[in-house]
């Protein structure tokens, strides 16, 4: 009993002794509050991280820089964050804390992704990239990134075919590198390769891109040389750019964002055309000019009765007559809505991204538009030390409405895009009860060749495409050692496109045969996966090896269904079911697979010298049985002369590195078929479908291949207050996919084969400079230029000109304008005149007469230039883009011009300009009906020499002003942040062209012209 006394005593004391010691340090414990802030320009830095040093309590601060945290009196705060020194900061006794983090030059170098899981900092590369972070293309109002990247980043051209919303755009990385096969760089999103292919079918203009919302994105990286790009081997031929979206961040809480713009679309300044009184008066003038003995007053009477007025109305009566408007009724103002919420957060071994977006924009023209219903989810978890598991996903639903006649351009008569300026301007648009005029089965006509009411057309047409994606990707990671690391993926990227288009009975091209429904589903299957080994050491902190090796599969299935229905009983119902004839059906079924593996071995010392090496071995089912297969090596070097001692502490010089490389790359972007002896259906005998043989079959067709030499500088001077890159590269791509003719004899007459050569070269330059960086103002200026020359170098043997294609020639550019050289007008007597084959004057040019003229289609150089202002919350950013050196021809303006020779409008500037009297010095020939002065005897008026244009342009793309909320009243709101801005895309352009819009690939007529966008938003931080 005494010891169980004993041991209670004893038990009691430690107890409060225990209490007395947690008390005490209890009291030394203290809740300090903190603020973190840029010593750049003093503004709040959130998501840092500030951990109690020694122990796993921490905290990160809030969208004010602001913490809290509670800590012992002698306690160290680890703060740390990307882009920034780590500060080690002791309490000592104090409850408030602030502190002014300094950036860290090493970590602000730029990472760069360069494929399979791998990026470098922008130092460690040796080959030609460029870089778009997702900041730079944020909330701008489009609706794929491929159209985002247009001017900002050197080597890559970016046109836009059409303003149709989300329509397809046309990307080029350093040049066109094939005539036959495809251009399109290799897309590759989360790891993902991207089928790009335009599968509307020409009902709607479709761009597979679009079902990303491009705020999701992160940043945009593109490999442009062969140096960076073999690593993607049989693909990279034209280049790789690379999507990584955004992805969770650790922290405190989970961080919201909503955002949303509203906007209007405006259409491009309309064509000025000739009013009704003008266009009888020119009239008069071209039926003279072919019948120079009839009096003025039969011809007068002519004029008028092929317009179907009375022949006897007087001068009064002729200007009393009315002008409709058919531009301004066809082209109006639109909408643009854009409702966004994101959700971002995690631990440290679970972090996720999870965002929804809903998008719609109407086109200039009446009743096109796009929307766009997306989600994205990327979720990163790390299931213990060694194995980590990363997946995304990404669910999209867009709807598209497309313009009557072709989805990309149209000459149709129905097609408001087209025939709007050319119909004559006395028709009216609406009747006396209000109604369509001139509508089939009515008593009114509408006048001249074009004899649509094209504005009932755009009403009542209903032509739609509706597309339902996922892409997808799961990733696994397995450390197997410090140094070794191994990672397989899988990706899909699926799409179901269905298109519709119905012909309204009530219009012209569909009244004889009552309606006329084609329905279409497109199915596609993109499937793909790698595995990767990489192991990464250093030896004695000198010598450092990075050695990646993989392997990949990939395969594609397209396959689809179509009908086509005729005889509706009214326009209402406009199911296949209505229809009283099914008229034709159709079918396909489409496949390609391709394999490879491949070495990535990286070297440097002291990362001074810096050693790549890259081979892909790579097989494609498009080419024949005996040449599958190829290999593609690169090899590429750099040195870091700032790491040298002569530099390294340099205060001019910050950043001095030499790049060389050479590398090859393939091309496969042919028919899956184009190797193979085909046979197609061959209609249908005594009630039994029949197949015969419809394509020769290549075994020995191979790869297109491209061999790129590139030498670049990376420089950095001032503490990176100057900074950029210069490359020079030449580019050849050699046994080109083209079809050739062959005698008939043997039941063919083209054949697939591996010939010619064709050469891109040129310089790029990138420069981005802070201007001013003082109180709390800052002035950025980016800028990058192109500089590129093509040539075509071989062709088939004995062959200077590519039969068929007179622009594709030996020793020119792709694209190269060929015709006979237009001389303008005989002062004497009106008619044209052009420069013949031996460089005499002729009325009459022939086909022999034809020549290179002095320019081309294929752009010189092209680039970008961004100014962005900054002071105390506001940010002000104007991008410009530019195109310089591209010569076509306005087929639009061919149209526009026929002067009263044909019963079409045209543009009143070759009204004014047009030749009236002898001795008149002018480019425009006198009127003259059918185009002719004299039929048979002198060629039409109407020549594409006669068009070329300059369709260099400089066009203010984007102008952005931005206010960030000050942390004091944003508080008070309970939100983290409150951003307002207010934004314009295609502002201005200043071009020579005197078409719509001169940024276009093709042929621009019945193309529908880009529009301006100003759009008003706010974007909240909960």
């Amino acid at each position: 009993k005494t010891k169980l006394n004993r041991m209670r005593k004893i038990l009691l004391a430690s107890i409060s002794l225990l209490l007395a010691v947690c008390v005490q340090l209890r009291a030394q414990e203290r809740t300090v509050t903190g603020t973190v802030t840029s010593s750049e320009d003093n503004s709040p830095l959130p998501g840092v991280s500030i951990v109690v040093k020694g122990t796993s309590r921490g905290t990160t601060s809030d969208g004010q820089g602001k913490f809290t945290i509670s800590v012992a009196n002698g306690a160290h705060l680890l703060l740390s964050f990307v882009g920034f020194k780590a500060e080690d900061v002791t309490v000592n006794g104090r409850s408030t804390i602030s502190v002014s983090m300094q950036p860290d030059a090493q970590q602000l170098q730029e990472a760069i992704v360069v494929g399979y899981g791998t990026s470098l900092k922008k130092k460690e590369t040796t080959g030609a990239t460029s870089s778009v972070k997702g900041r730079d293309i944020e909330n701008l109002p489009l609706q794929s990134f491929d159209r985002a990247l247009q001017g900002r980043s050197a080597g890559v051209q970016v046109l836009s075919n059409s303003g149709t919303p989300g329509g397809a755009v046309t990307v080029r990385v350093r040049g066109t590198g094939s005539i036959s096969a495809g251009n399109d760089p290799l897309y590759v999103v989360d790891g993902v390769q991207m089928n790009t292919r335009n599968d509307g079918g020409g009902i709607v203009n479709t761009n597979p891109l679009s079902f990303l919302n491009p705020n999701d994105i992160e940043s945009i990286d593109i490999l442009k040389d062969a140096a960076t790009a073999a690593i993607y081997g049989a693909q990279a031929a034209n280049g790789v750019v690379l999507v990584t979206t955004k992805k969770g961040k650790a922290g405190a809480k989970t961080r919201i964002d909503f955002n949303y713009y509203h906007g209007v679309v405006e259409p491009v300044p309309l064509l000025k055309v000739m009013n009704t009184q003008e266009y009888i008066t020119v009239r008069q003038e071209a039926l003279a000019t072919t019948r120079p003995t009839t009096s003025a007053t039969d011809i007068r009477r002519l004029a008028l009765t092929g317009l179907s007025f009375s022949p006897d109305l007087s001068d009064a009566d002729i200007a009393a007559l009315p002008t409709y408007d058919w531009q301004s009724e066809a082209y109006r103002n639109g909408k643009i809505d854009n409702y966004e919420i994101s959700m971002q957060g995690g631990n440290d071994k679970t972090t996720f991204y999870l965002s929804g977006n809903y998008n719609k924009q109407d086109a200039s023209l009446i009743n096109i538009d796009f929307s766009r219903l997306s989600s994205k989810f990327n979720i990163n978890h790390k299931i213990n030390k060694k194995i980590s598991v990363e997946a995304g996903i990404n669910l999209s639903n867009t709807q598209q409405r497309g313009p009557y006649g072709g989805a990309d351009g149209t000459t149709a008569f129905g097609a408001a895009q087209y025939s709007a300026p050319i119909l004559l301007p006395f028709n009216p648009i609406y009747n006396a009860s209000g109604v369509f005029f001139g509508m089939p089965g009515s008593a009114e006509s509408i006048v001249g060749d074009l004899n649509h009411n094209v504005i009932a057309s755009s009403s009542y047409i209903r032509r739609s495409g509706s597309t339902k994606q996922l892409v997808g990707n799961l990733t696994l990671n397995y450390d197997i050692h410090k140094n070794l690391k191994f990672r397989v993926m899988g990706g899909l990227d699926y799409r179901l496109l269905k298109t519709s288009f119905y012909g309204d009975p009530r219009l012209q091209d569909y009244f004889g045969v009552k309606g006329s429904l084609t329905e279409a589903n497109n199915e596609n299957l993109n499937l793909s996966t790698n595995a990767t080994l990489n192991y990464n050491k250093s030896f004695n902190e000198i010598h450092n090896v990075g050695v990646l090796l993989g392997a990949e599969y990939r395969e594609e299935v397209n396959e689809g269904t179509s009908f086509n229905a005729q005889g509706f009983p009214s326009p209402e119902f406009y199911t296949g079911n209505a229809a009283a004839e099914p008229s034709s059906i159709g079918g396909f079924w489409s496949s390609f697979r391709r394999a490879g593996t491949f070495a990535n071995v990286r070297y440097d010392f002291k990362s001074k010298y810096l050693l790549n090496f890259i081979v892909r071995y790579d097989g494609s089912s498009r080419f024949g049985a005996n040449n599958q297969w190829g290999w593609f090596p690169s090899a590429s070097a750099k040195w870091n002369l700032t790491e040298e001692n002569f530099l390294k502490n340099s205060r001019i010089i910050s950043e001095l590195g030499l790049r060389a490389s050479i590398g090859s790359t393939g091309n496969d972007q042919i028919g899956n078929f184009a190797a193979r002896r085909l046979y197609g259906l061959g209609g249908v005998y005594q009630g039994a479908s029949g197949l015969g043989p419809s394509q020769l079959g290549n075994p020995a067709l191979r790869w297109e291949k491209n061999v790129t030499i590139n030498a670049g500088i990376d420089y950095g001077l001032f503490g990176g207050r100057i900074k950029g890159a210069i490359d020079a590269f030449h580019r050849t791509s050699r046994d080109l996919l083209l079809t050739r003719s062959i005698p008939t004899a043997n039941g063919f007459s083209s054949i697939v084969e591996n010939v010619g050569e064709l050469v891109n070269k040129g310089l790029e330059f990138e420069i981005t400079t802070v201007n001013v960086n003082r109180a709390g103002f800052k002035w950025e200026t980016n800028f990058n230029i192109t500089l590129q020359d093509n040539k075509v170098t071989k062709l088939f043997e004995g062959v200077d000109v590519l039969p068929g294609n007179l622009g594709i020639r030996i020793g020119y550019p792709l694209g190269t304008n060929v015709a006979t050289p237009y001389l303008g007008v005989n002062p004497a007597n009106g008619r044209p005149i052009w420069l013949d084959i031996t460089d005499n004057i002729t009325y009459l040019p022939l086909t022999r007469d034809a020549r290179p003229m002095g320019h081309q289609a294929f752009t010189k150089s092209f680039g970008g230039l961004t100014n962005t202002l900054s002071y105390k919350g506001f940010e002000l950013n104007g991008f410009f883009m530019y195109d310089f050196g591209r010569t076509v021809a306005n087929l639009q303006e061919f149209r526009l011009a026929d002067n009263g020779a044909v019963l079409r409008n045209s543009l009143q500037s070759y009204y004014l300009d047009r030749w009236t009297t002898p001795g008149q010095i002018t480019s425009v020939p006198r009127p003259a009906e059918n185009r002719t002065a004299v039929s048979g005897r002198v060629a039409s008026y109407q020549t594409t020499a006669r068009f070329y244009q300059d369709a260099s342009f400089v066009r203010l793309k984007q102008l952005n002003l931005s206010y960030n909320f000050q942390p004091s009243l944003v508080k008070k709101l309970k939100i983290s942040t409150l951003q307002m801005y207010i934004q314009g895309v295609n502002m201005f352009a200043w071009t020579k062209w005197t078409g719509f819009d001169p940024e276009f690939i093709g042929d621009n007529q019945g193309t529908i012209p880009q529009s301006r966008q100003v759009t008003l938003g706010v974007k909240i931080g909960l």
